[in-house]
């Protein structure tokens, strides 16, 4: 899009909103606001938290000298998705900027999810992937990037491997018990190349047979891979939100996922002293408090693991049960739409 084209469409609008950081569109969208006297917002999109910045350094320090320390400073107002991004946002700016500097306010407003209305039936998996017959699977979902975590994962499921917890007694319909085996199934897309490091880690690992790799998922086969899964993990070292813990929920099944996501915050002191549009809560994410997960450590996922593996059926299912009321009530578009125009509305 060109530079006259940004500007056009700012002089037609009443709030110019850019998502990212270190982007050169970040760079065209602020210039257009200013130009055009409209109050630039910022969805920062993870792009401030720490294990992000400490990537591509001196990139990012280019960018910094060129446009993003420019950029930053002509915001009216910051955009997160969570209480956790947006301590991330306010403390990347104390650090930065000078105490002249006057930080401005923060909105917090989760990323909506859709609640399915039904999950497509096991068979949709079964027949993209003939190795899930007849077997329970837990479900890893996100990019295949180094950030998710995957590593930890993988050493983690040898672990449950070593120790014979990949077994799992099933009831069925007509009351007998049958003994079905569990895999661990990898989905998402390999922007980055990462895949063939993945490849290489299960295959060092001894972990073919019990780890199975999608590729890129969309449409009735994610919806079932999620739908019918004993429940999700997201290992990642950093989230800013982590939009598919909230479709697992709205699909019905728990999580187990890391401190590095917003889904286990807890409240720091320099919480007390941002300038968030919220109560500045993270209980209504929490997944242990409202009964729908667990959270780990990033060095604790051997044993969170083997503690999900050891949940009976029903167990998982209720969790699964009160993570889609907690989605259901708290995580729609339209809640989150009336937070972001509430803000606009104030600033214009």
């Amino acid at each position: 899009v060109s530079q006259s084209r940004y500007q056009q469409e700012a002089e037609k609008a009443d709030v110019v909103h850019n998502h990212g950081v270190w982007l050169a569109a970040n760079y065209y969208a602020r210039r257009a606001a200013v130009k055009a006297g409209k109050p630039l917002v910022i969805s920062t999109r993870g792009m401030l938290e720490d294990w992000s910045l400490g990537r591509s350094k001196m990139r990012k320090r280019v960018a910094w000298m060129l446009f993003e320390r420019e950029n930053l400073r002509s915001a009216k107002l910051f955009h997160a998705t969570s209480v956790s991004e947006a301590e991330s946002i306010e403390k990347y700016l104390s650090v930065t900027f000078t105490i002249t500097f006057t930080k401005p306010p923060i909105v917090v407003a989760p990323n909506g999810v859709d609640v399915p209305e039904r999950i497509p039936g096991r068979e949709v998996v079964e027949e993209k992937f003939p190795r899930l017959k007849a077997k329970e699977w837990v479900l890893f979902m996100s990019r295949i990037h180094p950030k998710k975590g995957i590593d930890l994962l993988l050493e983690a499921w040898k672990q449950q491997l070593r120790d014979g917890r990949l077994r799992l007694r099933l009831r069925l319909r007509d009351g007998q018990e049958v003994e079905q085996e569990i895999v661990i199934v990898i989905a998402g897309a390999d922007t980055q190349g990462y895949g063939k490091e993945v490849e290489r880690m299960i295959r060092e690992k001894g972990l073919g047979e019990t780890v199975l790799m999608t590729g890129h998922v969309d449409g009735e086969v994610r919806e079932a891979l999620l739908g019918h899964s004993m429940f999700l993990v997201l290992p990642s070292h950093s989230e800013n939100f982590g939009l598919v813990v909230a479709e697992s929920l709205a699909a019905g099944r728990p999580v187990l996922t890391t401190t590095g996501t917003p889904w286990g915050a807890t409240r720091s002191p320099i919480r007390m002293r941002m300038r968030i549009k919220e109560d500045g809560s993270d209980e209504s994410m929490n997944l242990e408090k409202n009964g729908c997960g667990v959270i780990c450590e990033v060095g604790g996922l051997k044993e969170a693991l083997g503690g999900m593996l050891r949940f009976s059926d029903e167990e998982l299912d209720e969790m699964g049960r009160k993570g889609k009321k907690m989605v259901t009530e708290r995580f729609s578009w339209g809640l989150s739409a009336k937070k972001i125009t509430e803000a606009y509305g104030e600033l214009v």
